[in-house]
Protein backbone atom coordinates (compact mmCIF):
# COMPACT_ATOMS: atom_id res chain seq x y z
CA UNK A 1 0.00 0.00 0.00
CA UNK A 2 1.56 3.25 -1.17
CA UNK A 3 0.80 6.40 0.75
CA UNK A 4 -0.05 9.61 -1.02
CA UNK A 5 2.05 12.70 -0.45
CA UNK A 6 -0.79 14.18 1.57
CA UNK A 7 -0.81 11.18 3.91
CA UNK A 8 2.98 11.26 4.24
CA UNK A 9 2.78 14.91 5.26
CA UNK A 10 0.07 14.04 7.77
CA UNK A 11 2.09 11.23 9.28
CA UNK A 12 5.13 13.50 9.52
CA UNK A 13 2.97 16.12 11.25
CA UNK A 14 1.71 13.50 13.71
CA UNK A 15 5.29 12.35 14.37
CA UNK A 16 6.30 15.97 14.99
CA UNK A 17 3.38 16.38 17.39
CA UNK A 18 4.39 13.27 19.34
CA UNK A 19 7.99 14.47 19.60
CA UNK A 20 6.87 17.92 20.73
CA UNK A 21 4.54 16.56 23.42
CA UNK A 22 7.26 14.19 24.63
CA UNK A 23 9.72 17.08 24.68
CA UNK A 24 7.41 19.41 26.59
CA UNK A 25 6.19 16.88 29.11
CA UNK A 26 9.31 14.92 29.93
CA UNK A 27 12.57 16.41 28.75
CA UNK A 28 11.97 20.17 28.93
CA UNK A 29 10.90 19.96 32.57
CA UNK A 30 14.26 20.26 34.28
CA UNK A 31 13.57 23.10 36.73
CA UNK A 32 10.40 24.16 38.55
CA UNK A 33 8.32 26.34 36.26
CA UNK A 34 8.72 29.52 38.32
CA UNK A 35 12.53 29.35 38.13
CA UNK A 36 13.10 29.34 34.38
CA UNK A 37 10.90 31.28 32.00
CA UNK A 38 12.97 30.01 29.10
CA UNK A 39 11.98 26.45 30.00
CA UNK A 40 8.33 27.52 30.24
CA UNK A 41 8.55 29.20 26.83
CA UNK A 42 10.09 26.04 25.36
CA UNK A 43 7.27 23.93 26.77
CA UNK A 44 4.56 26.32 25.55
CA UNK A 45 6.03 26.44 22.05
CA UNK A 46 6.34 22.64 21.95
CA UNK A 47 2.74 22.13 23.05
CA UNK A 48 1.53 24.80 20.62
CA UNK A 49 3.43 23.18 17.79
CA UNK A 50 1.99 19.78 18.70
CA UNK A 51 -1.54 21.19 18.78
CA UNK A 52 -1.22 22.85 15.37
CA UNK A 53 0.43 19.76 13.88
CA UNK A 54 -2.39 17.51 15.10
CA UNK A 55 -5.03 19.85 13.65
CA UNK A 56 -3.40 19.93 10.23
CA UNK A 57 -2.55 16.22 10.29
CA UNK A 58 -6.12 15.19 11.04
CA UNK A 59 -7.50 17.61 8.46
CA UNK A 60 -6.13 15.30 5.77
CA UNK A 61 -8.70 12.67 6.67
CA UNK A 62 -11.42 14.96 8.06
CA UNK A 63 -11.59 17.67 5.41
CA UNK A 64 -11.52 17.64 1.63
CA UNK A 65 -12.42 20.33 -0.83
CA UNK A 66 -13.35 19.76 -4.45
CA UNK A 67 -12.14 23.25 -5.33
CA UNK A 68 -8.49 23.52 -6.27
CA UNK A 69 -8.31 27.18 -5.26
CA UNK A 70 -9.45 26.33 -1.71
CA UNK A 71 -6.88 23.55 -1.48
CA UNK A 72 -4.18 25.97 -2.67
CA UNK A 73 -5.21 28.49 -0.02
CA UNK A 74 -5.09 25.81 2.67
CA UNK A 75 -1.61 24.81 1.53
CA UNK A 76 -0.49 28.43 1.67
CA UNK A 77 -1.88 28.78 5.19
CA UNK A 78 -0.11 25.57 6.22
CA UNK A 79 3.20 26.79 4.78
CA UNK A 80 2.77 30.07 6.69
CA UNK A 81 2.00 28.18 9.89
CA UNK A 82 5.01 25.93 9.37
CA UNK A 83 7.26 28.95 8.92
CA UNK A 84 5.84 30.48 12.08
CA UNK A 85 6.31 27.25 14.03
CA UNK A 86 9.88 26.87 12.80
CA UNK A 87 10.75 30.43 13.85
CA UNK A 88 9.08 30.03 17.26
CA UNK A 89 10.76 26.67 17.87
CA UNK A 90 14.15 28.03 16.84
CA UNK A 91 13.87 31.06 19.12
CA UNK A 92 12.55 29.01 22.06
CA UNK A 93 15.27 26.39 21.60
CA UNK A 94 17.98 29.04 21.50
CA UNK A 95 16.74 30.77 24.65
CA UNK A 96 16.22 27.42 26.36
CA UNK A 97 19.81 26.42 25.68
CA UNK A 98 21.15 29.82 26.77
CA UNK A 99 18.78 30.19 29.74
CA UNK A 100 19.66 26.84 31.25
CA UNK A 101 23.37 27.28 30.67
CA UNK A 102 23.78 29.32 33.88
CA UNK A 103 27.10 30.71 32.65
CA UNK A 104 27.58 33.12 35.58
CA UNK A 105 26.61 30.48 38.11
CA UNK A 106 28.85 27.95 36.41
CA UNK A 107 31.87 30.18 37.08
CA UNK A 108 31.41 29.91 40.83
CA UNK A 109 30.23 26.35 41.33
CA UNK A 110 29.96 22.96 39.69
CA UNK A 111 26.46 22.70 38.17
CA UNK A 112 26.54 18.92 38.20
CA UNK A 113 26.14 19.13 41.98
CA UNK A 114 22.98 21.20 41.49
CA UNK A 115 21.28 19.01 38.87
CA UNK A 116 20.76 15.27 38.70
CA UNK A 117 22.30 13.32 35.87
CA UNK A 118 18.80 12.89 34.39
CA UNK A 119 18.31 16.67 34.34
CA UNK A 120 21.63 17.20 32.59
CA UNK A 121 20.84 14.50 30.04
CA UNK A 122 17.28 15.81 29.63
CA UNK A 123 18.54 19.19 28.48
CA UNK A 124 20.56 17.57 25.71
CA UNK A 125 17.68 15.31 24.71
CA UNK A 126 15.26 18.24 24.74
CA UNK A 127 17.51 20.31 22.52
CA UNK A 128 17.93 17.33 20.20
CA UNK A 129 14.17 16.75 19.99
CA UNK A 130 13.66 20.44 19.26
CA UNK A 131 16.17 20.33 16.42
CA UNK A 132 14.52 17.18 15.03
CA UNK A 133 11.11 18.88 15.23
CA UNK A 134 12.41 21.93 13.37
CA UNK A 135 13.93 19.66 10.73
CA UNK A 136 10.67 17.72 10.31
CA UNK A 137 8.73 20.97 9.98
CA UNK A 138 11.19 22.07 7.29
CA UNK A 139 10.83 18.78 5.39
CA UNK A 140 7.03 19.06 5.56
CA UNK A 141 7.20 22.63 4.28
CA UNK A 142 9.42 21.57 1.35
CA UNK A 143 7.00 18.77 0.43
CA UNK A 144 4.06 21.16 0.47
CA UNK A 145 5.85 23.84 -1.56
CA UNK A 146 6.82 21.22 -4.17
CA UNK A 147 3.18 20.11 -4.35
CA UNK A 148 2.04 23.73 -4.72
CA UNK A 149 4.50 24.36 -7.54
CA UNK A 150 3.46 21.19 -9.35
CA UNK A 151 -0.22 22.06 -9.06
CA UNK A 152 0.39 25.68 -10.10
CA UNK A 153 2.12 24.54 -13.29
CA UNK A 154 -0.69 22.10 -14.05
CA UNK A 155 -3.40 24.69 -13.43
CA UNK A 156 -1.68 27.37 -15.50
CA UNK A 157 -1.48 24.92 -18.42
CA UNK A 158 -5.19 24.10 -18.05
CA UNK A 159 -6.04 27.82 -17.96
CA UNK A 160 -4.03 28.43 -21.14
CA UNK A 161 -5.85 25.58 -22.88
CA UNK A 162 -9.21 26.98 -21.77
CA UNK A 163 -8.23 30.43 -23.06
CA UNK A 164 -7.23 28.97 -26.43
CA UNK A 165 -10.52 27.06 -26.64
CA UNK A 166 -12.54 30.13 -25.73
CA UNK A 167 -10.74 32.19 -28.37
CA UNK A 168 -11.59 29.61 -31.03
CA UNK A 169 -15.29 30.02 -30.37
Amino acid sequence: MILSRKEIVSLLLLLTAILCVLNASLFANILPLHVSYEQLAQQVVCVGTAYICVIYALSTWMYHSNYSRTRLHMRMVLVTMLLGMMVCNTVATYYFSVGLAFTKLEETMNLYLLFSSFAVASKSVSLGLSVISIFLLFVIMVLIVIKMMQKHGKHSLEEKLQNVESQKE
